[in-house]
């Protein structure tokens, strides 16, 4: 069928040549409208669930909402995992499914359980769902500032009534944008601070005062009145329009005289409670969070959202600008440039080697094709397969520039060779003699091509993090193989009829061809001749390589340089938003101070967003710093890394230095925001503490741990009022009648909105300050009694200060601690199995208790047995297709040597290099397997094909058979292990962002190749041992 199609192609030429051109006119424009961002969206396929629950402690949200939502929700189909966070005044569910489900199918399920929850859920508490984002959706992150020349600056809650009436409904407007979420500043509140003295005074009831006030903040409609030919809409005006308008609400009329608003509370304006705060070098700041829709093109969206933003600046107040903070264009960009320069370099020395060894501009030109050709093929299926363009697709590209072109060279040698052999052919003979001679070689191609693809099956079969990471890599990389495969036997036979035409100086005359020859023929007769000596070598080599594997570290995936630093620090849980506020303001300002640093913004809590469940003791600073070619000779952004943690060595707050994308990948796959987390189950919350804080002291004894935090989970101080119901009954009180009174008195009590024309603000009602921010005060508050009485709370009920959760995290319904570490200066995996057999050694875990390691590691172990069990398969596989191809199972077997060989030139170049075992290293391992066989399938095809024609007698005419067959595909086959090997070198010296993805792909194809030039030798030695027995069993029986 090949063979077929390869004549069909060269004699109907014209056509192809037409197709071609509507192909890269295709490729064009794939290329120009592909879905970019700079790593894939590996987050998992998620919905968020956020309830709201004003001034509840964590321990309520947990047992009156996160659980009971939790175990509804465990019942919906496709669910694998659900993980909640139950905090001071909210709950977030993380109710993760299948990868297979639908993003908007899951939603809608979800939708449709949360319409039945209002039975198990308190009055009033109302559950809806996170926007329709992953937590990688966070693209582009902005501050609202004074200009530092404004002669009028405005407040900080101004610049946040900017943020939310005006910028955030513009720029939520934009398409693809699924949320713009507020953080920093003061929500402005209108505040009423009752006096409970003039409440006795008055004989006046607190919910006489609430209802007043909520009576007198309404619009009403009256229908319409007809005046003659015209009707008039009725309206009643009353919603409040001043501080004075609540003052002047009347609350009762007392001896004929009205009791107003102002007789029994001050009324002002005030900041609304918050959780959250947002920093700028020192400096307080207001800010807004873009959060990409889930699906769309993180670029387009963020070039649309910065479009907006020039119509934003038109209508902001003067004086007042948006500072963008984090780009995620700029990732992208460096990335992609990283990726871009690699790849366009790689093409340049490709062709460059192909034009030293062929010395023949058409030929070169020829062979050349396949790259651009078969690049943009690529292209246009990534386009219709949804497969977006980012480090890893286009990585996939980039380790396979040097095999694409291998299959051009195959055939353009072959077509040339035999051209060159008769000069004086006529037009109709030379495409006779094109035809043949491709067809001759198209079964070759296609086998060495399916053997490359068919390795690269594991990579398709990883699941989790890495499938949904490596997954582009492969389907790039098959889809270059094949884009390369359908240019060498269809393009490349049609262009040499007009390219290889008139008389071709033939390729024993070729300088570079003759020096191949004349160097590879020696050697080779030597090796020949000296066959279980020169053995020795591979042996070697693979004794090099199974002691480099012992002396590899193991580790997840190399960490992404970004070009930008997150500092993520913790504090204790008891913490005062005060006191993180000014923790935040002096970090930022520590690190503005470094020489290397440009801007500091840090945020403390949460923003008004579902997907960001961060408590007030967790700071999350993104480090710009300033362009890197200001930075001294030789720094690192690891040795800033060092440097500012030196600087930040404060009691209180334990370090953690990641990247901003990889903290957000480490956090939506497995929950845990460092490279390790330590998850401890069980039903009690002080046991859970308990145990990690044991497993945090025993962990810090092994080497190579850093920021190692066990999780405080019952330090926040609770000030409870235990209720003598006893006491209460005695004077007539219930205590819901008490409990409304404390609500109010300390946390108070929303009874409205305040209505500025688009504003909304809210209204609050609660006692006076100086009656709620003391414990002595509180015990005063005086409770009303039926009997006419008014008691204090210290005689109703006993006030005591305890310690509680500052948040409770679960997993699956059940109750969950954590110790969280990174690792430095050793591998990532060692460390964990050390430390695994200590805290298995050490500590004794109480009946019900359950351990698990997770974050990366997790990941790494899950990837490895997954590829132990595919890779063996996927050789198996290879070996069978050899098999096809060569029709011989002993010759496949000798082909394949040069896998183990390879495999231990990889791995020897690992070690040379400081490298460690990666998910990224064995994804360039299978890419290694799949084309170190395919010099030996070409060596066999001409060696079969010599012993079949001359068939040999003796040892003499063995050799010389092995040798002249050799020598025949010698160039070809030097050609494409150069190619591979010189395409990869540009990534080598790469050091900017991505690279460090693409190296530990790129060295063991580097080093296997190298290595495994060797095939050459081997495949012909091996060959003539078992050729030569058979001729000496063949004479002994004549």
């Amino acid at each position: 069928m090949i063979q077929n199609l390869i004549e069909f192609s060269i004699r109907k030429r014209a056509y192809v040549v037409i197709i071609f051109c509507f192909i890269a006119l295709l490729s064009i424009f794939s290329l120009k409208t592909a879905r970019v961002d700079a790593i894939p969206d590996i987050g998992e396929n998620q919905q968020i669930v956020f309830t709201e629950w004003a001034g509840r402690s964590p321990k309520d949200i947990e047992e009156q909402v996160t659980y009971p939502l939790s175990v509804m929700m465990q019942g919906l189909p496709g669910v694998k995992n659900i993980r909640g966070t139950s905090a001071f005044g909210f709950s977030i569910i993380y109710i993760i499914f299948n990868d297979d489900v639908d993003f908007y199918w899951s939603r809608s399920r979800v939708l449709e359980k949360l319409s039945t929850t209002s039975k198990e859920l308190p009055p009033g508490v109302t559950p809806k769902m996170g926007p329709d984002a992953t937590g990688l959706g966070q693209v582009f992150w902005y501050t609202v500032e004074n200009d530092p020349t404004a002669s009028n600056p405005k407040s900080l809650a101004e610049l946040r009534s900017i943020q939310d009436f005006y910028i955030r409904y513009l720029l939520q407007s934009v398409e693809g944008v699924s949320e713009v979420a507020s953080i920093g500043g003061f929500v402005k509140e209108y505040q009423i601070d009752v006096d409970p003295n003039k409440l006795i005074a008055f004989d006046i009831h607190f919910s006489a005062l609430v209802k007043a006030i909520g009576e007198s903040n309404i619009d009403v409609g009256a229908e319409v009145i007809e005046d003659g030919d015209r009707e008039f809409i009725v309206r009643g005006k009353g919603f409040f329009k001043s501080l004075a308008d609540i003052e002047n609400v009347v609350v009762a009329v007392k001896n004929k005289s009205p009791i107003r608003v102002s007789d029994l509370a001050s009324v002002h304006l005030g900041p609304a409670f918050r959780r959250g705060a947002l920093d700028k070098n020192g400096v307080e700041s207001v800010g807004g969070v873009v959060t990409m829709r889930f699906g769309e093109n993180p670029k387009e969206v963020i070039d649309k959202v910065k479009k907006k933003i020039k119509t934003v600046e038109q209508g902001l107040p003067k004086g007042v600008k948006l500072v963008p903070f984090y780009d995620r264009t700029e990732v992208i960009e460096r990335t992609m440039g990283t990726v871009y320069s690699s790849l366009s370099q790689e093409i340049i020395i490709t062709v460059i080697v192909i034009l030293l060894f062929l010395l023949h501009f058409k030929s070169s030109v020829l062979v050349t094709l396949t790259l651009p050709f078969g690049v943009g093929i690529s292209f246009i299926l990534m386009k219709v397969l949804n497969i977006d363009s980012n480090v890893m697709s286009l990585s996939g590209l980039v380790i396979a520039i040097g095999s694409m072109v291998d299959m051009g060279i195959i055939m353009t040698e072959n077509i040339y060779s035999s051209l060159a052999q008769k000069p004086l052919a006529s037009a109709r003979e030379r495409i006779e003699i094109t035809i043949s001679s491709a067809r001759e070689v198209g079964p070759a191609i296609l086998t060495a091509v399916a053997t490359t693809i068919v390795t690269f099956l594991p990579v398709f079969a990883l699941e989790g993090s890495e499938g949904k990471l490596f997954g582009p890599l492969a389907w790039a990389k098959t889809l270059a193989m094949f884009g390369s495969v359908v240019v060498a036997i269809i393009l490349v036979p049609a262009l040499s009829v007009f390219f290889l035409k008139g008389e071709l100086r033939p390729v024993e005359k070729n300088k570079v061809s003759k020096f191949l020859v004349n160097t590879y023929k020696p050697i080779l007769n030597w090796t020949l001749e000296h066959r279980r000596i020169f053995l020795i070598l591979p042996l070697i080599i693979f004794i090099l390589g199974c002691y480099s594997y012992t002396r590899l570290g193991k580790e997840f995936m190399p960490s992404l340089n970004e070009g930008e630093i997150l500092y993520m620090p913790v504090t204790t849980p008891d913490v005062s938003m005060t006191k993180a506020r000014e923790l935040l303001a002096y970090t930022d300002k520590v690190l503005k101070a470094h020489p290397l640093v440009e801007n500091a913004i840090g945020k403390l809590g949460r923003a008004d967003t579902a997907i960001d469940p961060a408590p007030v003791a967790m700071f999350e600073t993104i480090v710009k710093l300033v362009p890197e070619d200001q930075w001294p000779s030789g720094t690192s952004i690891y040795d800033i890394m060092n440097e500012l943690d030196l600087k930040l060595q404060v009691p209180g707050l334990v370090n953690a230095w990641l990247f901003p994308i990889e903290n957000r990948i480490a956090m939506i796959s497995t929950g845990i925001k460092t490279q390790i987390g330590i998850k401890i189950f069980g039903d009690n919350l002080k046991t859970l503490e308990s145990l990690a804080s044991k497993i945090g002291a025993l962990i810090e004894k092994v080497d190579g741990g850093y920021g190692i935090y066990a999780e405080k989970i019952t330090g926040k101080p609770y000030i409870e009022f235990d209720i003598d119901r006893v006491a209460a009954s005695r004077y007539g009180i219930n205590t819901g009648t008490i409990n409304r009174i404390l609500q109010t008195a300390v946390g108070g009590m929303s009874i409205g909105q305040f209505i500025e024309g688009r504003e909304r603000y809210p209204i609050r009602v609660r006692y006076k300050k100086e009656l709620r921010d003391r414990i002595d005060e509180l015990k005063k508050v005086l409770v009303p009694s039926p009997l006419g009485q008014h008691i204090p709370l210290e005689q109703l009920a006993e006030i005591k200060v305890v310690t509680g959760p500052a948040a409770i995290q679960s997993e699956n319904g059940m109750l969950r601690s954590l110790v969280l570490l990174n690792v430095q200066g050793r591998d990532l995996i060692g460390f964990v199995e050390e430390a695994k057999l200590l805290v298995e050694k050490e500590i004794e875990l109480p009946k019900g208790y359950s351990i698990s390691w997770a974050g990366q590691y997790e990941n790494q172990v899950r990837s490895n047995n997954r590829l132990l069990l595919l890779i063996p398969f996927a050789l198996l596989i290879n070996l069978f297709l050899i098999f096809l191809g060569i029709k011989n199972l002993r010759n496949s077997a000798i082909i394949f040597s040069a896998v183990p060989v390879a495999f231990s030139g990889g791995l020897i170049l690992l070690w040379i290099g400081g490298f460690n075992t990666s998910v990224a290293v064995w994804v360039g391992f299978i890419a290694l397997f799949g084309i170190a066989v395919d010099d030996g399938v070409v060596m066999m095809t001409y060696l079969q094909e010599s012993i079949k024609n001359t068939v040999p007698k003796n040892w003499t005419e063995l050799k010389q058979c092995i040798i002249e067959a050799g020598s025949r595909r010698i160039r070809p086959l030097v050609m494409t292990t150069t190619t591979t090997v010189v395409a990869l070198i540009p990534i080598m010296w790469s050091t900017s962002t991505g690279s460090e993805v693409m190296k530990p792909m790129a060295i063991p194809t580097l080093g296997g190749m190298l290595v495994a030039s060797i095939t050459l030798f081997i495949v012909p030695v091996v060959f003539s041992y078992f050729e030569q027995k058979k001729i000496r069993a063949y004479i002994s029986t004549d």
